[in-house]
Protein backbone atom coordinates (compact mmCIF):
# COMPACT_ATOMS: atom_id res chain seq x y z
CA UNK A 1 0.00 0.00 0.00
CA UNK A 2 3.29 2.27 0.56
CA UNK A 3 4.97 1.79 -2.30
CA UNK A 4 1.21 2.56 -4.39
CA UNK A 5 0.36 5.39 -2.82
CA UNK A 6 3.33 7.17 -3.40
CA UNK A 7 3.48 5.82 -7.07
CA UNK A 8 -0.16 7.32 -7.56
CA UNK A 9 1.64 10.70 -5.73
CA UNK A 10 3.46 10.94 -8.55
CA UNK A 11 6.50 9.63 -7.08
CA UNK A 12 8.79 6.83 -9.23
CA UNK A 13 9.47 4.49 -6.59
CA UNK A 14 12.72 1.90 -6.50
CA UNK A 15 12.30 -0.71 -3.57
CA UNK A 16 15.16 -2.71 -1.29
CA UNK A 17 14.48 -5.81 -0.06
CA UNK A 18 16.77 -8.78 1.41
CA UNK A 19 13.88 -10.85 1.00
CA UNK A 20 12.69 -10.59 -2.21
CA UNK A 21 13.96 -12.16 -5.23
CA UNK A 22 15.03 -8.96 -6.89
CA UNK A 23 13.84 -8.45 -10.46
CA UNK A 24 16.82 -8.82 -12.74
CA UNK A 25 17.68 -8.99 -16.47
CA UNK A 26 20.33 -10.36 -17.62
CA UNK A 27 22.09 -10.01 -14.15
CA UNK A 28 21.73 -6.10 -14.06
CA UNK A 29 19.13 -4.19 -11.48
CA UNK A 30 15.95 -2.92 -12.81
CA UNK A 31 15.44 0.64 -12.22
CA UNK A 32 12.60 0.31 -9.78
CA UNK A 33 14.01 -2.81 -7.63
CA UNK A 34 17.29 -3.57 -5.76
CA UNK A 35 17.37 -6.65 -4.16
CA UNK A 36 19.90 -7.02 -1.27
CA UNK A 37 21.19 -6.32 2.39
CA UNK A 38 20.78 -3.65 4.27
CA UNK A 39 24.01 -4.06 6.71
CA UNK A 40 25.80 -4.47 3.55
CA UNK A 41 26.90 -0.75 3.00
CA UNK A 42 27.91 -1.34 -1.03
CA UNK A 43 24.11 -2.73 -1.87
CA UNK A 44 22.68 0.43 0.17
CA UNK A 45 25.10 3.00 -1.53
CA UNK A 46 24.23 1.17 -5.13
CA UNK A 47 20.30 1.08 -4.30
CA UNK A 48 20.04 4.63 -3.26
CA UNK A 49 21.77 5.95 -6.35
CA UNK A 50 19.99 8.81 -8.17
CA UNK A 51 17.33 9.32 -5.73
CA UNK A 52 16.25 12.21 -4.19
CA UNK A 53 14.75 10.51 -0.85
CA UNK A 54 14.45 7.65 0.87
CA UNK A 55 11.72 6.11 3.43
CA UNK A 56 13.52 3.74 5.11
CA UNK A 57 11.80 0.79 7.16
CA UNK A 58 14.38 -1.87 6.75
CA UNK A 59 14.79 -3.74 10.04
CA UNK A 60 14.14 -6.70 12.54
CA UNK A 61 10.29 -5.36 14.01
CA UNK A 62 11.08 -6.42 17.48
CA UNK A 63 12.75 -8.44 20.16
CA UNK A 64 13.58 -11.92 19.60
CA UNK A 65 14.72 -14.72 21.98
CA UNK A 66 18.55 -14.84 22.18
CA UNK A 67 19.08 -12.28 19.11
CA UNK A 68 19.23 -9.06 20.82
CA UNK A 69 22.84 -8.37 19.07
CA UNK A 70 20.90 -8.88 15.67
CA UNK A 71 18.60 -6.65 16.24
CA UNK A 72 20.78 -3.79 16.98
CA UNK A 73 23.12 -4.71 14.06
CA UNK A 74 20.31 -4.71 11.75
CA UNK A 75 18.55 -1.50 13.42
CA UNK A 76 20.91 0.58 14.13
CA UNK A 77 23.73 -0.58 11.79
CA UNK A 78 21.39 -0.85 9.17
CA UNK A 79 20.44 2.81 9.82
CA UNK A 80 23.97 4.07 9.86
CA UNK A 81 24.25 2.36 6.18
CA UNK A 82 21.26 4.96 4.70
CA UNK A 83 22.16 7.43 6.45
CA UNK A 84 26.05 7.46 5.07
CA UNK A 85 25.41 6.58 2.03
CA UNK A 86 22.91 9.49 1.68
CA UNK A 87 25.86 11.60 2.55
CA UNK A 88 27.63 9.55 -0.24
CA UNK A 89 25.32 10.16 -3.00
CA UNK A 90 23.48 12.92 -2.34
CA UNK A 91 20.06 12.14 -1.23
CA UNK A 92 18.66 14.98 1.11
CA UNK A 93 16.23 13.68 2.84
CA UNK A 94 15.21 10.35 4.83
CA UNK A 95 12.35 9.38 6.56
CA UNK A 96 12.94 7.03 8.83
CA UNK A 97 10.60 4.71 10.57
CA UNK A 98 11.10 4.66 14.24
CA UNK A 99 8.02 3.53 16.92
CA UNK A 100 6.53 3.95 19.65
CA UNK A 101 9.06 1.89 21.38
CA UNK A 102 11.68 4.32 21.49
CA UNK A 103 10.43 6.42 23.99
CA UNK A 104 10.28 3.30 26.37
CA UNK A 105 6.84 3.42 27.35
CA UNK A 106 5.16 0.37 26.13
CA UNK A 107 5.15 -2.97 26.53
CA UNK A 108 5.34 -3.29 30.35
CA UNK A 109 8.98 -3.17 31.46
CA UNK A 110 8.06 0.25 33.45
CA UNK A 111 5.07 2.23 33.65
CA UNK A 112 4.42 5.59 31.36
CA UNK A 113 6.01 8.55 33.25
CA UNK A 114 3.04 10.04 33.01
CA UNK A 115 -0.25 10.32 30.63
CA UNK A 116 -0.96 11.04 27.95
CA UNK A 117 2.09 10.17 25.84
CA UNK A 118 3.56 12.71 23.84
CA UNK A 119 6.91 13.74 21.94
CA UNK A 120 8.49 15.07 24.95
CA UNK A 121 8.12 12.15 26.85
CA UNK A 122 11.41 11.46 28.31
CA UNK A 123 12.52 8.33 26.55
CA UNK A 124 13.56 5.22 28.91
CA UNK A 125 14.46 2.02 25.78
CA UNK A 126 15.16 -0.93 28.28
CA UNK A 127 14.24 -3.58 25.80
CA UNK A 128 17.00 -4.43 22.13
CA UNK A 129 14.06 -3.32 20.12
CA UNK A 130 13.37 -0.08 21.91
CA UNK A 131 16.91 0.69 22.26
CA UNK A 132 17.88 0.28 18.39
CA UNK A 133 14.70 2.34 17.67
CA UNK A 134 16.26 4.97 20.33
CA UNK A 135 19.84 4.34 19.06
CA UNK A 136 18.42 4.91 15.47
CA UNK A 137 16.37 8.29 16.07
CA UNK A 138 19.62 10.06 17.84
CA UNK A 139 21.97 8.85 14.95
CA UNK A 140 19.61 10.27 12.00
CA UNK A 141 19.51 13.52 14.22
CA UNK A 142 23.64 13.34 14.67
CA UNK A 143 23.47 13.37 10.50
CA UNK A 144 20.78 15.80 9.98
CA UNK A 145 23.17 18.32 12.60
CA UNK A 146 25.93 17.47 11.24
CA UNK A 147 25.53 16.95 7.73
CA UNK A 148 22.15 18.68 6.79
CA UNK A 149 19.82 15.82 5.60
CA UNK A 150 16.51 16.13 6.56
CA UNK A 151 15.85 13.40 8.83
CA UNK A 152 11.70 13.13 9.79
CA UNK A 153 11.33 9.91 12.15
CA UNK A 154 7.92 8.46 12.11
CA UNK A 155 6.93 7.01 15.39
CA UNK A 156 3.57 4.70 14.67
CA UNK A 157 2.47 1.82 17.40
CA UNK A 158 0.59 -1.39 16.20
CA UNK A 159 -0.09 -1.20 12.63
CA UNK A 160 -3.58 -2.36 11.65
CA UNK A 161 -4.98 -3.37 7.81
CA UNK A 162 -8.46 -2.51 7.91
CA UNK A 163 -9.20 -6.12 6.74
CA UNK A 164 -7.95 -6.84 10.34
CA UNK A 165 -10.83 -5.39 12.44
CA UNK A 166 -13.57 -7.72 12.19
CA UNK A 167 -12.69 -9.64 15.21
CA UNK A 168 -12.13 -5.96 17.66
CA UNK A 169 -15.33 -6.39 18.86
CA UNK A 170 -14.30 -8.96 21.09
CA UNK A 171 -11.25 -7.87 21.87
CA UNK A 172 -12.65 -4.42 22.65
CA UNK A 173 -14.80 -5.83 24.79
CA UNK A 174 -14.50 -5.14 28.85
CA UNK A 175 -13.78 -8.38 30.43
CA UNK A 176 -10.92 -8.09 28.18
CA UNK A 177 -9.60 -5.05 29.24
CA UNK A 178 -6.12 -6.58 30.02
CA UNK A 179 -5.54 -7.51 26.37
CA UNK A 180 -3.64 -4.30 24.99
CA UNK A 181 -2.56 -2.42 28.72
CA UNK A 182 0.85 -2.73 27.85
CA UNK A 183 0.68 -0.62 25.14
CA UNK A 184 -2.00 1.68 26.28
CA UNK A 185 -4.42 0.18 24.15
CA UNK A 186 -3.19 2.19 20.88
CA UNK A 187 -3.30 1.07 17.18
CA UNK A 188 -2.73 3.15 14.18
CA UNK A 189 -4.39 2.34 10.44
CA UNK A 190 -2.23 1.49 7.95
CA UNK A 191 -3.92 4.17 5.14
CA UNK A 192 -3.05 6.74 7.76
CA UNK A 193 0.50 5.59 8.30
CA UNK A 194 1.02 6.11 4.19
CA UNK A 195 -0.53 9.69 4.54
CA UNK A 196 2.02 10.49 7.46
CA UNK A 197 4.67 9.13 4.51
CA UNK A 198 3.86 11.48 1.88
CA UNK A 199 3.58 14.51 4.16
CA UNK A 200 7.34 13.48 5.51
CA UNK A 201 8.29 13.54 2.17
CA UNK A 202 7.26 17.07 1.89
CA UNK A 203 7.55 18.73 4.40
CA UNK A 204 9.69 21.72 4.56
CA UNK A 205 9.99 22.91 7.86
CA UNK A 206 12.26 20.48 9.49
CA UNK A 207 15.71 19.18 9.50
CA UNK A 208 15.06 16.77 12.28
CA UNK A 209 12.10 15.78 14.39
CA UNK A 210 9.77 12.66 15.55
CA UNK A 211 6.50 12.19 15.44
CA UNK A 212 4.17 9.43 17.16
CA UNK A 213 1.38 8.13 14.85
CA UNK A 214 -2.12 6.54 16.68
CA UNK A 215 -5.54 6.69 15.80
CA UNK A 216 -7.74 9.32 17.70
CA UNK A 217 -9.44 6.01 19.75
CA UNK A 218 -8.20 2.92 22.03
CA UNK A 219 -8.90 -0.37 21.39
CA UNK A 220 -11.49 -0.41 24.49
CA UNK A 221 -14.85 0.07 24.11
CA UNK A 222 -14.71 1.00 28.26
CA UNK A 223 -13.34 5.03 28.33
CA UNK A 224 -10.32 6.24 28.16
CA UNK A 225 -10.93 7.21 32.14
CA UNK A 226 -12.00 4.24 33.42
CA UNK A 227 -9.22 2.35 31.90
CA UNK A 228 -6.47 4.75 33.01
CA UNK A 229 -8.40 4.65 36.55
CA UNK A 230 -8.04 0.96 36.63
CA UNK A 231 -4.62 0.16 35.56
CA UNK A 232 -3.08 3.36 35.85
CA UNK A 233 -4.69 4.77 38.85
CA UNK A 234 -1.01 6.05 40.29
CA UNK A 235 0.24 7.92 37.04
CA UNK A 236 -0.10 11.66 36.50
CA UNK A 237 -1.77 13.50 33.57
CA UNK A 238 0.59 16.06 31.76
CA UNK A 239 -2.73 17.98 30.69
CA UNK A 240 -6.47 17.67 32.86
CA UNK A 241 -7.43 14.62 31.76
CA UNK A 242 -11.27 15.32 31.97
CA UNK A 243 -10.47 18.31 29.57
CA UNK A 244 -8.91 15.75 27.29
CA UNK A 245 -11.13 13.40 27.04
CA UNK A 246 -14.10 15.51 26.64
CA UNK A 247 -14.80 16.00 22.78
CA UNK A 248 -13.80 11.83 23.08
CA UNK A 249 -14.25 9.61 26.29
CA UNK A 250 -12.26 7.13 23.94
CA UNK A 251 -9.55 9.20 23.39
CA UNK A 252 -5.78 7.37 22.47
CA UNK A 253 -3.73 7.81 25.35
CA UNK A 254 -1.31 8.86 22.66
CA UNK A 255 -1.03 12.83 22.04
CA UNK A 256 -0.24 13.05 18.04
CA UNK A 257 -0.64 17.08 18.05
CA UNK A 258 2.49 17.39 17.71
CA UNK A 259 2.19 15.39 13.78
CA UNK A 260 -0.71 17.51 13.86
CA UNK A 261 1.15 20.56 14.35
CA UNK A 262 4.04 20.20 12.03
CA UNK A 263 3.15 17.48 9.42
CA UNK A 264 -0.63 18.48 9.11
CA UNK A 265 -1.42 14.83 9.87
CA UNK A 266 -4.13 13.53 11.51
CA UNK A 267 -5.50 9.85 12.04
CA UNK A 268 -8.82 9.72 10.15
CA UNK A 269 -9.47 6.30 10.46
CA UNK A 270 -10.94 4.00 13.18
CA UNK A 271 -11.64 1.01 13.89
CA UNK A 272 -15.29 1.33 15.16
CA UNK A 273 -15.52 3.01 11.48
CA UNK A 274 -14.93 -0.08 10.15
CA UNK A 275 -16.84 -2.53 12.16
CA UNK A 276 -19.90 -0.23 11.59
CA UNK A 277 -19.44 -1.03 8.15
CA UNK A 278 -19.44 -4.24 8.25
CA UNK A 279 -22.69 -4.56 10.51
CA UNK A 280 -24.70 -2.22 8.08
CA UNK A 281 -23.82 -4.39 5.18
Amino acid sequence: MQTALLREAGYEVRTFDKAAQGKTTGGEYTPDHFPGDLCDILDVRRAMQGMDAVVHLGALPNDRAGAGDQVLIINVQGTWNVLIAAVEVGVERVVYFSSINALGCVGGLRPPAYLPIDDSYPRHPLSPYQLSKHLAEETCQSFSERHGIRTVCLRPGYVVRPDQYGNWRDRAAPQNAKWGATELWGYVDLRDVCEATRLALTVENVTHDAFILFAPDIVQTLTTAELASEFYPNISWKQDRDVYVAANPHRSFMDCSHAKEVLGWEAKHSWRDTLETIGAS
